[in-house]
Order: structure tokens, then C-alpha cells, then sequence
């Protein structure tokens, strides 16, 4: 599976991009980081089924984007005006312009979108994650699928680590996602389009 933060967030950034009217933002991002954000196993197969996209991402998702917007997104905004390479970083994806979300509205409007945005989010998550994983937990909890027994075939035995066709596919998927994500960060800041998606909003 991709990271959960940067790779998996790919898919959700290109949508909000492409349909900025109707995407939630933070929504989006955050939905397709939780079903990673689980204790247990058992926990982990609820989280990356169907069914726990509405009962366990979307839920988790809302509560966290309110999170976000009202403290996590002020630690940044003092984060990014210091001086350092970090803050420099950040700066060039264009973590400095996330300010404009602490004024964000948790009307009715916002949960509706927000609803359907975190949805969509866990839905990209369940998608990025299916070529790399060993077993399918899509229609938990009334059976978990294994997936091809070629994937487990294994490349190369490093002693601690076998690499495995399934693990090969992981990696190569989370570096292209990660890749792509950091490219749209930066062309969102370029274009500075969160200033023009806030415009659109009444």
C-alpha cells in the first residue's frame, strides 16, 4: 500500500483540482489518510472494507477536518514563518497558504460536502491500496478474499526483509503517488488555487 500521507493523497488533490466546487478539500485529503489510522487487525480489515468507508473514514474524517482546520492548520502557519530548511520546504508546496481554511464554515453545507468528499477519499485509498495488498477486505466482515498467490512469490531474500511481488508493486506505487502528489502541492501553490477555491465559496 501507498503512505498514507503524501502518496495516498494523489487522486484526492487531482479531484479537488478538477472539481473545486464540489470537493472538500480537507475532507478529501484526510478520507483517503484513515483507513490507515487503525490499532488492530481487526480494526484494519473494518477500515479498508465498503461498509467501513461510512461507519469508520467517514465519521473519523469530518471530526479530524474540524481538527485541522481550527488548530493543526495554526502549528503550521507559525511553523512555516520561521527560517530553516523545513519550514523553507514546506513553504515551496505551499503549506504557507493553508491559512485560509481556519475560516472555514461547519454549516450544513460543509457536512454534506464533507460527507460525500471523505467517502470519495476512502474510496481513492481502498483503490491505491489494491494492487499491493495480499488480500482483499472489501466486503468484510462477511469474508476477507486472498488475492493472487503469485503476488507472495518472493524477488529477493535480504534475511530481515523478503521482497515479494506484492511488496515490489507497493513500493513502486507509493513512490510514483508520492511523486505526483508533491507535484500537484506545488502546482496548486503556483497557481495559487486555494485562493481562488476559497473565492468561489460564499
Amino acid at each position: 500500500m501507498p503512505s498514507p500521507i503524501i502518496s495516498h493523497q494523489a487522486p484526492a488533490l487531482y479531484l479537488k483540482i478538477k472539481f473545486p466546487k464540489w470537493i472538500d478539500e480537507i475532507a478529501i485529503c484526510i478520507g483517503a489518510l484513515v483507513p490507515d489510522l487503525v490499532l488492530s487487525n481487526e480494526l484494519r480489515h473494518v477500515s479498508h472494507s465498503l461498509l467501513g468507508q461510512i461507519y469508520w473514514t467517514v465519521p473519523l474524517t469530518i471530526i479530524l477536518s474540524m481538527i485541522f482546520c481550527r488548530y493543526i492548520v495554526s502549528i503550521l502557519s507559525n511553523i512555516v514563518k520561521k527560517k530553516g530548511f523545513i519550514p523553507k520546504i514546506l513553504r515551496y508546496f505551499g503549506v504557507d497558504k493553508w491559512g485560509r481554511v481556519k475560516n472555514k464554515r461547519f454549516d450544513k453545507k460543509f457536512f454534506i460536502v464533507a460527507f460525500y468528499s471523505a467517502l470519495i477519499g476512502g474510496l481513492t485509498h481502498l483503490l491505491l491500496d489494491f494492487p499491493s495488498h495480499p488480500y482483499i477486505e472489501l466486503f468484510y466482515p462477511w469474508v476477507i478474499l486472498p488475492f493472487c498467490e503469485f503476488l507472495w512469490i518472493p524477488l529477493v531474500d535480504f534475511g530481515f526483509f523478503v521482497l515479494t511481488v506484492f511488496s515490489m508493486i507497493w513500493i513502486v506505487e507509493d513512490i510514483i503517488f508520492f511523486i505526483i502528489s508533491l507535484y500537484l502541492f506545488r502546482m496548486i501553490k503556483k497557481k495559487d488555487l486555494i485562493r481562488s477555491w476559497y473565492a468561489l465559496k460564499p
